[in-house]
């Protein structure tokens, strides 16, 4: 049996649209580096894992929100016979970042201080 194939339109979107999403995250990447520019050990490597994740975790939050809204729209363009939109290259490669920012924030979270030493 094959697998149906469905055709989609792929969105040409900026970066740019989505703005709080790049900022969020580039702020989770920054934390672990400023904490560690700032307290000179790992000891702040911890506390500032967790605040890496929040970034992350607020970011994938208001993309999660772009989707279903996407998707609702989807629902609405296929009643109404349309070809309806598939995911655009910036939010596939901002989910992909997140997901490295958030497992890379919570190593840091629960190792950061035993890596670079007390």
């Amino acid at each position: 049996m094959s697998t149906p194939v469905y055709e989609v339109v792929k969105p040409q979107v900026s970066l740019r649209m989505y703005l709080p999403e790049v900022i969020l995250l580039l702020a989770s990447f920054a934390t672990p580096l400023l904490a560690w520019a700032i307290s000179g050990s790992g000891s702040m490597m911890g506390r500032s894992g967790r605040v890496m994740v929040f970034f992350v975790a607020v970011a994938e939050f208001v993309l999660l929100n772009r989707a279903n809204k996407k998707h609702i729209v989807n629902g609405c363009r296929v009643k109404a016979k349309e070809t309806p939109w598939d995911s655009s290259h910036p939010a596939t490669a901002l989910g992909i970042t997140s997901l490295i920012a958030g497992l890379l924030g919570t190593l840091i979270w629960g190792y950061g201080d035993l890596v670079l030493g007390r």
